[in-house]
């Protein structure tokens, strides 16, 4: 198994000032990325294909490390998005 590593971009406090839900989402984000790599560790088994035989608390720690790897990435495109028009605002009026 190799380690994730994950640069994390702390919201600039003009940005957190004009969009405070960035704070939040970013603690959220984190959380869903150690949660999935905690259920990783954890359910080794869930790292490779599924098996018929499986455990039902195997299959959702699977599906729920999934569900953490997608809410990290719809995460990141809404932040993205939110980012770029700050800064296309910024540009538009710098006062």
């Amino acid at each position: 198994m190799t380690s994730r590593r994950r640069t994390v971009r702390l919201p600039a406090p003009s940005d957190l000032h004009a969009e405070p839900p960035l704070g939040p989402l970013l603690l959220l984000d984190l959380a869903a990325a150690v949660a999935g790599s905690a259920l990783r560790a954890h359910h080794v088994a869930i790292q490779g294909d599924l098996l018929l035989d499986e455990a039902d608390e195997v299959t959702a720690a699977r599906v729920l490390a999934h569900a953490c790897d997608q809410l990290g990435q719809i995460l990141d495109h809404y932040r993205r998005r939110v980012l770029a028009r700050l800064a296309r605002e910024r540009r538009a009026d710098p006062f």
